[in-house]
């Protein structure tokens, strides 16, 4: 693989974690608080309070990296956002509106934890949640997309049907399996948080809700070993992706393959199967709170994410439309040419080509890495 794909993979990784993580983040903390408000918890108020002020934290990173991951893209790959973010200018509408709503609710719900009236402050505890799944929406349409390109119409120039992208095969498993991804991690991130926290200072509220999102992980976990196999099927309707990752097993379609991901298929396999060690020792057959085996089912959670974007990712490499060999021929010119061209993973803007932008880009990666490494041990640690 040419080195920008690694660039862009490098700081989209992060910034999906992080994302997965606010996912489940902003869905607890409204619960968690009304909660408290309900039965008037002072501890449980707190811990609310501290997760809130790490999902902020979350919110930032991700913020950053996602700049971060879109000036690459802008960088490298000019032509590819000229012609998709026009044609997929819907779910990307749909994204981006969400994004700004969202950043309203934290601050409403930030602004108003202790001055608004209870209602009004959980209504907008209920907005930033729902944007937290709206925005995932929009961005999964358009990764659907890139998959196979249901519901492109070209009339003059492309663009997305709506009720075409809806039915995407991959669109409904990806999403869900997002979902579900997020909130496993998320509940496994707070067990984490509380286990640390109980062994340094015993909780009867920190012990319950440790053990809460314990089982909601189980939950979790199961969802997902449904979700991951539904995705992988669909994904039949891309014969590109489907045999760059399970052709090397054995299981191949009638089509081409670019490259072997099969490797990083195992990768997550075994990252998954350390999840549920870990998430079994913990609750069927363990005893009381262990921070490590905590740490392990949460680290393993967010690699889990992790291998799996970049396994969506690089296994439709060259292309950024997976399908793209296969319909091809059912565009008509000039359209043909300029998408096959544009939705290259390998058309680099001949800038970005100087040896120099690749270096500027390495220094700007490794400052952006240690602010966000400095700046979590501020939040996490140092913030305790």
């Amino acid at each position: 693989m040419i080195p920008y794909v690694y660039f862009i993979a490098l700081v989209f990784g992060i910034h999906i974690v992080v994302v997965n993580l606010g996912i489940a983040l902003s869905t607890i903390i409204p619960l968690l608080k009304r909660k408290a408000d309900l039965s008037g918890n002072k501890e449980l108020d707190e811990i609310a309070r501290g997760i809130f002020r790490i999902y902020a934290a979350t919110y930032a990173i991700a913020g950053v990296m996602g700049t971060a991951f879109t000036v690459f893209l802008l960088s490298f790959y000019p032509e590819f956002i000229g012609v998709a973010g026009n044609i997929t200018l819907l779910p990307f509408g749909i994204a981006i509106v969400s994004i700004l709503v969202h950043f309203l609710a934290i601050v409403l719900y930030y602004y108003g934890w202790d001055s608004f009236p209870r209602w009004a402050h959980f209504s907008s505890g209920i907005l930033l949640a729902l944007t937290a799944y709206t925005i995932p929406l929009g961005f999964r349409l358009v990764f659907a997309f890139l998959n196979t390109p249901s519901g492109l119409k070209i009339d003059d120039k492309p663009y997305i049907d709506a009720f075409g992208a809806l039915a995407n095969p991959t669109f409904m498993p990806l999403y869900l399996k997002s979902i579900f991804g997020a909130v496993t991690f998320g509940s496994l991130f707070i067990s984490s948080l509380l286990a640390y926290q109980i062994t340094r200072r015993k909780s009867e509220k920190g012990l319950q809700i440790y053990s809460t999102f314990l089982r909601i992980a189980i939950i979790g976990i199961f969802i997902m070993l449904i979700l991951g196999p539904w995705y992988s099927m669909s994904l039949i309707s891309t014969p590109v992706k489907f045999n760059n990752i399970f052709r090397s097993f054995g299981w191949g379609l009638s089509g081409i393959e670019t490259i072997n991901m099969g490797w990083l298929f195992v990768i997550k396999i075994i990252l998954i199967a350390i999840q549920i060690y870990a998430i079994l020792k913990l609750t069927v057959f363990g005893n009381g709170v262990n921070f490590r085996l905590s740490a392990i089912a949460t680290t393993s959670a967010a690699l889990t994410v992790l291998t799996g974007e970049y396994l969506n990712m690089f296994s439709q490499y060259p292309y950024f439309l997976a399908n793209l060999p296969i319909v091809a021929e059912s565009i008509p010119e000039p359209w043909r040419t300029i998408l096959g061209r544009s939705l290259s993973l390998e058309n680099v803007s001949p800038l970005a080509k100087d040896p120099t932008m690749l270096l500027v880009s390495a220094i700007g990666i490794a400052i952006l890495l240690a602010a966000i490494g400095y700046f979590i041990y501020e939040t996490l640690y140092k913030g305790d």
